[in-house]
């Protein structure tokens, strides 16, 4: 019976992801995760224990319905997915729930206050963004850093959500072997031609961006892979997280404020813009080095810093200095990232009705942001 309510509810989680169920049956799977974590306000973790044969089948549904809601801090990350089992298994009266029923569950628990339970009836809302937005109302997303004002959102709710969309939507990308090495390919060779316009060699970004793409796709790095990027308060390990906001977000925040070694050497119009150039590169290594010099031997951070290495002293120079050829380019590479990411994160311009739509608009996103970046190096080289 276990197996087969695990399995239920699996499918259930599809159906909402991917947007093939009606209202009914979203209210009902809803109404299954919401109560999953009332029973667990209600039990103490010892008692709420599915691992064993001992279940709460001594719990009954006028008890879970009169019970008062208790202040908790959350439940564990491990505890979450077998509460939601449990609900499945337990409480399958919930099935019958209507819309009414539902929106009174919320108002007896207070689990939702009035401006988030007036955006969940909004029709107007997109199915999988709402779907999204229950569950974080039940057990908040978490992120990094929180961009919800650069990219123009309503709140920071409203990007969590976003993002953990974006999140699934590049997973199922991934599964797609032809769009996987599409991202991988068009990722490479647009950042080799970048460095042969700055003038760079491109044997070391190669040989350093296939060391990583082996040791990443080796599972069993994957554990020491999350323990060096959760240091880094890196909660997710997702291509999101880790290249979008990590490497790519991050270092155009590092543009906006760089430090004062390298803006005393990009300022003195007294040094020739040689000699301006090697110093730029020269900081921008060291600091690099240092960066490196602390992360975990061979591990995923230490290849990063190794790729950045290759690639950050040659093209600081683009993204700061004054080259008549490079800077445009580079300049072009941030505004057009950012505008991407804008309409990804618009719903008014991207479907987040669906985790199927979602992850075509997304793939959309990336293909016309890498073709303008191609045909601009193309141009610029030949």
């Amino acid at each position: 019976k276990l197996e087969a309510a695990i399995q239920e509810y699996e499918l259930a989680l599809a159906e909402m992801q991917a947007g093939r169920c009606d209202n009914s049956r979203r209210m009902q799977i809803r109404a299954m995760l919401l109560r999953a974590y009332e029973i667990q306000a209600i039990l103490s973790p010892d008692e709420f224990n599915l691992r064993s044969t001992v279940m709460i089948e001594n719990v009954s549904e006028q008890n879970i319905l009169q019970a008062p809601l208790l202040e908790l801090d959350g439940p564990s990350e491990e505890l979450i997915p077998q509460i939601e089992v449990g609900a499945v298994h337990h409480l399958q009266e919930a099935a019958s729930l209507s819309s009414g029923d539902l929106s009174d569950f919320y108002e007896a628990f207070e689990m939702l206050d009035e401006t988030e339970r007036a955006k969940l009836d909004n029709e107007s809302l997109p199915l999988l963004y709402k779907d999204l937005l229950f569950q974080h109302q039940i057990k908040p997303f978490t992120c990094r850093k929180n961009r919800y004002t650069q990219f123009g959102l309503s709140s920071p709710s409203d990007y969590l959500v976003k993002v953990q969309g974006i999140r699934l939507a590049m997973n199922e990308l991934l599964k797609d072997t032809i769009k996987r090495d599409w991202m991988l390919r068009v990722g490479r060779d647009n950042t080799a031609k970048l460095l042969q316009l700055a003038g760079a060699n491109t044997e070391e970004f190669s040989l350093a961006f296939n060391e990583m793409l082996e040791y990443i796709s080796n599972g069993d790095n994957l554990t020491a892979i999350k323990d060096e990027l959760k240091a880094r308060r890196v909660s997710s390990v997702n291509v999101y997280d880790i290249v979008i906001d990590f490497c790519l977000l991050d270092s155009f925040d590092d543009l906006d404020a760089p430090p004062a070694s390298v803006t005393s050497v990009i300022s003195n119009g007294w040094i020739s813009q040689s000699l301006r150039k090697s110093m730029l590169s020269t900081a921008v290594w060291g600091m690099i080095s240092t960066k490196s010099g602390k992360a975990k031997p061979d591990g995923f951070l230490s290849k990063f810093y190794k790729i950045m290495g290759s690639l950050t002293p040659a093209l600081a120079w683009g993204f700061l200095g004054d080259d008549a050829t490079l800077k445009p380019i580079c300049t072009s590479i941030r505004n057009n990232v950012l505008t991407a990411l804008t309409k990804i994160f618009d719903e008014q311009r991207t479907n987040y009705t669906s985790l199927e739509s979602l992850a075509e608009d997304l793939y959309s996103a990336l293909f016309d942001c890498a073709e303008d970046l191609n045909s601009q190096l193309e141009l610029v080289l030949s």
